[in-house]
């Protein structure tokens, strides 16, 4: 990772994570704080939700577009294993029950919105 921190053992969210709290491209002790805080009990679901939108936008393009999806999900299964057409079908369900406008992408709001459903991440 070129942001220090997690350097041996680098992964996709751990470099997001990095990315996303980070202000000046290093991990600091401030910005631990930072995201302990984003991540505590007592952060708001809207402001968690608004923090995993970022680091899910993988390509920083403002949305979570079908190719941030592909590689999230393959991240979170843990395999590049998944063939394609299950991973395309997984995609398709995902932005059908999420994306409001069928635009193919996920805008912050149609996140949030998907979010405040997900009982786990409400928590």
């Amino acid at each position: 990772c070129p942001l220090g921190f997690f350097t041996s053992n680098c992964t996709l969210t751990n470099y997001e994570i990095c990315k996303v709290f980070s202000c000046d491209g290093t991990f600091s002790f401030e910005d631990v704080l930072g995201m302990a805080s984003i991540f505590s009990d007592r952060a708001s679901p809207r402001l968690k939700a608004e923090y995993a939108f970022y680091i899910y936008d993988l390509n920083e393009d403002g949305f979570i577009d079908k190719e941030d999806l592909q590689s999230i999900i393959r991240h979170l299964l843990n395999t590049d294993y998944l063939n394609k057409e299950d991973l395309i079908a997984l995609t398709t369900r995902i932005l059908g029950e999420a994306d409001l406008i069928q635009d193919n992408m996920l805008s912050l709001a149609e996140f949030e919105h998907a979010m405040s459903k997900s009982s786990d991440f409400m928590q």
